[in-house]
């Protein structure tokens, strides 16, 4: 081992090469647990308690090609990634003032105090001369009564780059959206009884509402929904969605109707998320039905809260029926079917309630159960 460095973050003390031989040879390349890391498109490396590399897997090798196996024993993650900072201290990788707030740094120093992590990084690589975003997995192990970490490392700057873009794409779309809902407003205004303005207000209102369901669903799939606690009533939300669904071209030649017999129950919930849910059933219901059909609402009461459901006279394809809830699956098309994956997503994971559905003789009944409060 090399003379104590100093360091603002972890140890900068190294291996020696003969440690680095010795602890390379040490770790079997027969065993299927190595055999697995070869086969996983993931990048993954063996590091010692010094967090140099004595084993990686064929995919990180793939990537970087322009290395041989001798050069890569030994190095630090952030001299795999060709990290900017890795270079500016005499210890390296994980020893600067930047290292503090590096994913990969603090994942590792959870690693060697024992402990699995997982975070992400950014890292600005001299090699490319692109920002790289890293989502790191570490998990400290023993072997041969020596101390060694797991490491997994995947390349998310896609993601990234497609959720930036997400973010900028939608406040412009509901900038503009809400812009073109404004003036439409005024022309319903002007021309108070024109049945060619108040169709585009309507039309208006439909675009500005589905950017905005789109918008709602991308930040419920990356955990970023915040929901707004208020008071609501079964029997209002029902009629609040049957009201908004009858509005809808897809109710043209359609009966909504929300049955006599429905039962009332108070709950604590987000209203808006609970009104979407309800909605995405009711519009898939329609989308569903024959000119001249009847979509039903009711509400029943349940010891946890309230059971909402819709029921329409058609049967579902079997194709359909073994793919409902699924967020790839749709039988309108590519890049459609986003209603039933994001009620469950919606409902399961944000109201913390359940969802489920029957299709058979007597037609198809979509039930959401929502607690009575949350």
């Amino acid at each position: 081992m090399t003379e104590t460095l100093p360091t603002s973050y972890l140890p900068a003390e190294r291996a020696s090469a003969a440690e680095l031989a010795r602890q390379a040879g040490k770790l079997p390349r027969t065993e299927v647990s190595f055999e697995a890391l070869d086969s996983l498109q993931s990048f993954c490396m063996v590091l010692n308690r010094f967090r140099q590399v004595v084993h990686i897997n064929k995919s990180f090798l793939a990537f970087l090609k322009e290395y041989g196996m001798e050069g890569l024993v030994g190095k630090r993650p952030g001299d795999l990634f060709g990290c900017l900072h890795a270079s500016q201290t005499p210890g390296g990788c994980g020893t600067t003032d930047f290292c503090r707030r590096c994913g990969s740094a603090v994942a590792l120093g959870e690693a060697l105090r024992g402990r699995d992590a997982l975070k992400e990084c950014r890292i600005l690589s001299r090699r490319s001369g692109e920002d790289l975003d890293l989502r790191v997995s570490v998990h400290p192990f023993a072997y041969g009564g020596e101390e060694f970490i797991l490491m997994s490392v995947d390349d998310i700057s896609a993601e990234k780059r497609r959720e930036a873009l997400e973010r900028l794409l939608f406040k412009d779309l509901l900038e503009t959206a809400g812009s073109v809902r404004g003036l439409v407003d005024l022309l319903v205004e002007e021309r108070a009884g024109d049945p060619l303005a108040q169709a585009t207000a309507a039309a208006a209102g439909r675009l500005l509402e589905r950017i905005f369901s789109q918008k709602e669903l991308d930040a419920a799939e990356r955990g970023e929904l915040f929901l707004r606690i208020t008071g609501a009533s079964a029997a209002g939300l029902l009629s609040d969605v049957a009201a908004a669904a009858g509005e809808g071209e897809e109710a043209n030649g359609k009966k909504i109707v929300v049955a006599g017999d429905r039962q009332d129950v108070e709950l604590r919930t987000d209203k808006a998320l609970v009104t979407r849910v309800l909605g995405h059933l009711v519009k898939n219901a329609l989308e569903a039905e024959r000119t001249g059909a009847t979509i039903t609402l009711t509400s029943r009461a349940t010891q946890e809260g309230a059971a909402f459901i819709v029921r329409n006279p058609a049967v579902m394809p079997e194709e359909a029926r073994l793919q409902v809830f699924q967020r790839s699956f749709s039988s309108k098309g590519p890049g459609r079917g986003l209603g039933t994956y994001g009620v469950r997503l919606f409902t399961e994971k944000y109201l913390h309630g359940k969802v489920s559905f029957t299709s058979g003789t007597g037609g198809t009944e979509f039930r959401a159960e929502i607690p009575a409060e949350i």
